[in-house]
C-alpha cells in the first residue's frame, strides 16, 4: 500500500508543498492584477500566459534530465531553486505601494512580479517529469492508480489550501504585501527539506547524452507518438484539454467573485479553492473505485457533469461590470480599506446565488477529477520503464501548450464579454461538449480493438 511507503509519503509531502507554494504565489499575483492591462493584455492573461511558456521552452530538456539524472536528486534541486524564486517574490512586493497612478495600466511592482511568475514557471517545468515519472519508481504497478489518484488528490488540496491561503493574505496584508511573500519563502524551506526523504533511485537512462537537441526532443517522442500510438495521442489530447479548461476556469474564477459576485480576496480564493476541494474529492473516489485498474469508462460522466456546470453558470444571476467599476476597484488596490469598500463598487450577490454559485464549481471540480484520473493513469502506464521521463516531458509539453491556449483564450474572451465571466465559462462548456462528441468514440474504439488483439493473440499461444 502507498501509505506503507515512506519514500512515496515524502515525495507526496514534497510535491504537495511545491503546488501549495505555486498557487500561494500565482494567487496572489492573480489578485493583484484583476482588472489591470499591461501592453494592453489583460494581467491575469498575460501572468497565466508567462507561467505556461517554460513548459514549451524546456519540457524536451527537462524530460532527457529525468531519465538522465536520479528523479529524487533532481527534485531536491528544484526544490533549492523555489527558495531563491520565493526571495525574488518578495523582493518584487517590496515595491508595492496603495493605489496607482494609473488605475488601468500595471503598476511596476506587478510587472516585477509577472517576470518572478515567469522564472517560477521555469522551475516547475524542470520539476513536472521527476514527478510523474518518478511515481511508478516509488510504488509497484497494482498500486499505481491508488498512488496517482492520491498525488492528484494531494495536489488539489495543496491548490484549494494554497489560493485560500493567497486570498487572506492578500485582504490580511494589503498594505504591507511583502509578509505574503516572506510565507512562500517558508514553505519554500519546508518543501525543500522534506525532498530529502525521497528514495535515489538509480538514474533510468544514465547514458542519455543533455545536448541543444534536448530542447526539441519532444518533437521525435510526439511523431512517433502520432505514428504508432493513435490510443495514446487521444488520451494526451484528452488530458491537455483537462488542463485547458483549468486555465480558464480557475482565472476566470478571479474575475467571477471580484467584479460579478461582489467577493473580497478571500472569498473569491475559496470559491476556487472550492473547485479544487471537487477536483481532490473526483480524484479519491476514482481512485478507490479503480481497484488497482485503469478504468477509462469514468471519463464520460466526468465529462457529461463537466458540460453541464459550465453552462449552468450562463443562468447565475450576476452583476455586469463596467469600466468604471474595474477603475473605481483598481484604486483600492494594496490599500487597507479595499476589503471595506469594495462591496461599494461592486455589489455582492444574494445569498442563494453565492451559495448556488459554489456549489456548481464543486461539482465542476468532482467532474474534472472524474475525467483526469483515469487519463493520468493510463498516460503514467503505457510507457516502457526507460521512456517515462521523456514521454512525461511530451505529456506536460502538450498539456502546457494547452495552457498557452487557455491563457489567450481567456484574455480574449474575458474582454470580448467586459469582465462577464460566467459567459465566457458557459462557452467553454460548449467548446468542452464538441471536444468530447470528437474525441471520446475515438478512444473507446480504439481500447476495444486492442482487447480484442489481446484475446486473440492469447488464444493462439
Amino acid at each position: 500500500m502507498p501509505f506503507k511507503n515512506p519514500s512515496f509519503l515524502f515525495f507526496l509531502a514534497t510535491q504537495a508543498l511545491g503546488a501549495f507554494n505555486d498557487n500561494v504565489f500565482k494567487q496572489l499575483v492573480l489578485l493583484l492584477g484583476v482588472g489591470y492591462l499591461m501592453l494592453g493584455i489583460e494581467y491575469q492573461a498575460l501572468v497565466q500566459f508567462l507561467f505556461a511558456v517554460p513548459f514549451l521552452l524546456f519540457s524536451g530538456i527537462a524530460g532527457d534530465l529525468s531519465d538522465r539524472f536520479s528523479k529524487g536528486r533532481l527534485m531536491t534541486h528544484c526544490k533549492i531553486a523555489e527558495i531563491v524564486i520565493a526571495l525574488a517574490g518578495v523582493w518584487a512586493f517590496l515595491y508595492a505601494a496603495p493605489g496607482a497612478p494609473d488605475s488601468i495600466e500595471a503598476p511596476f511592482y506587478l510587472w516585477l512580479l509577472a517576470l518572478v511568475t515567469f522564472v517560477l514557471g521555469t522551475q516547475c517545468a524542470f520539476f513536472g517529469p521527476p514527478k510523474y515519472g518518478g511515481i511508478p519508481e516509488l510504488v509497484n504497478d497494482v498500486d499505481l492508480s491508488p498512488a496517482t489518484g492520491l498525488t492528484q488528490m494531494t495536489t488539489f488540496l495543496a491548490i484549494i489550501f494554497g489560493v485560500a491561503l493567497a486570498g487572506l493574505l492578500a485582504d490580511l496584508f494589503a498594505d504591507r504585501i511583502y509578509l505574503a511573500g516572506l510565507v512562500t519563502v517558508s514553505i519554500a524551506v519546508l518543501g525543500t527539506l522534506t525532498s530529502y526523504g525521497i528514495t535515489r533511485h538509480p538514474a533510468a537512462a544514465p547514458a542519455r547524452r543533455i545536448t541543444m537537441a534536448s530542447l526539441t526532443s519532444i518533437v521525435p517522442t510526439l511523431m512517433e507518438i502520432i505514428r504508432k500510438d493513435a490510443l495514446m495521442l487521444r488520451i494526451m489530447i484528452a488530458y491537455s484539454w483537462f488542463w485547458f479548461v483549468g486555465g480558464v476556469t480557475l482565472t476566470a474564477i478571479n474575475a467571477f467573485g471580484r467584479l460579478q459576485l461582489g467577493l473580497n480576496n478571500f472569498e473569491t480564493s475559496l470559491m476556487v479553492a472550492m473547485t479544487s476541494i471537487g477536483i481532490a474529492a473526483g480524484s479519491v473516489v476514482v481512485g478507490r473505485f479503480s481497484k488497482g485498474g485503469i478504468r477509462l469508462g469514468f471519463i464520460v460522466p466526468g465529462l457529461g457533469l463537466l458540460v453541464l456546470c459550465l453552462s449552468c453558470l450562463y443562468f447565475v444571476p450576476v452583476h455586469h461590470p463596467s469600466a468604471g467599476d474595474i477603475e473605481l476597484l483598481n484604486q483600492l488596490k494594496n490599500a487597507p480599506e479595499n476589503v471595506q469598500n469594495a462591496a461599494l463598487i461592486i455589489p455582492k450577490a444574494e445569498p442563494g446565488v453565492r451559495y448556488f454559485s459554489f456549489l456548481i464549481l464543486f461539482l465542476l471540480g468532482t467532474a474534472s477529477g472524474f475525467f483526469s484520473v483515469p487519463l493520468l493513469a493510463f498516460i503514467q502506464a503505457r510507457p516502457p520503464a526507460s521512456d517515462k521521463g521523456k514521454v512525461f516531458a511530451a505529456v506536460n509539453w502538450l498539456n502546457w501548450t494547452f495552457i498557452v491556449a487557455s491563457a489567450i483564450v481567456y484574455g480574449i474572451g474575458i474582454s470580448l464579454f467586459d469582465y462577464r465571466a460566467n459567459m465566457l465559462l458557459a462557452l467553454l462548456g460548449v467548446m468542452t461538449g464538441l471536444i468530447g462528441w470528437v474525441l471520446l468514440p475515438a478512444i473507446f474504439l480504439h481500447v476495444r480493438n486492442e482487447k480484442a488483439v489481446f484475446v486473440a493473440s492469447a488464444a493462439d499461444s
